[in-house]
């Protein structure tokens, strides 16, 4: 009879030890998450940031608002900052659309970047990418277009 005593308790102990590991496990993988979403905000504001520091970047957009004529070497530096511009933006609006990004700072992020990705130098290059989050982006930028009576 110990014996059996002994053995229930072991197996209830064991069955506890189990669903305590459950609830470790479980809160790890929620901070594993949250550490992931946090990283991925820190991607899209630091290409955001990247592209929009370097000197390279308003020099090459101020010449192309201006019209004035850029070289080959030009176009594909300003083609690269533009699309690591516009990446940073679609990774942020990746976020915001899974509520991950709170809507006053999307607002704020998209509302304050609006000229440069309404710019000659960026706005092709957007209209050019493909994929659904890219197009959702264009859309959003078309509806400013409109609210702020710009041409689209």
């Amino acid at each position: 009879m110990i014996i059996e005593t002994l053995g229930a308790l072991g197996e209830m102990i064991g069955a506890l030890a189990v669903l305590i590991s459950l609830i470790y496990l479980a809160k790890q993988i929620k901070h594993s998450s949250e550490v992931a979403k946090i990283s991925s905000y820190h991607e899209g504001i630091a290409q955001i940031v990247q592209a929009g520091l370097d000197p390279d970047f308003a020099r090459l957009i101020n010449k192309t608002e201006k019209g004035e004529p850029i070289t080959e070497e030009e176009s594909v530096r300003g083609g690269a900052l533009s699309s690591a511009f516009i990446f940073g933006h679609e990774i942020l609006f990746h976020l915001y659309k899974k509520g991950q990004v709170d809507e006053v700072l999307w607002d704020n992020i998209i509302e304050n970047n609006f000229q440069w990705l309404s710019s000659k130098m960026i706005r092709p290059l957007l209209e050019e990418r493909s994929g659904q989050l890219t197009r959702e982006l264009r859309n959003l930028i078309a509806e400013m277009d409109i609210h702020r009576g710009s041409p689209v």
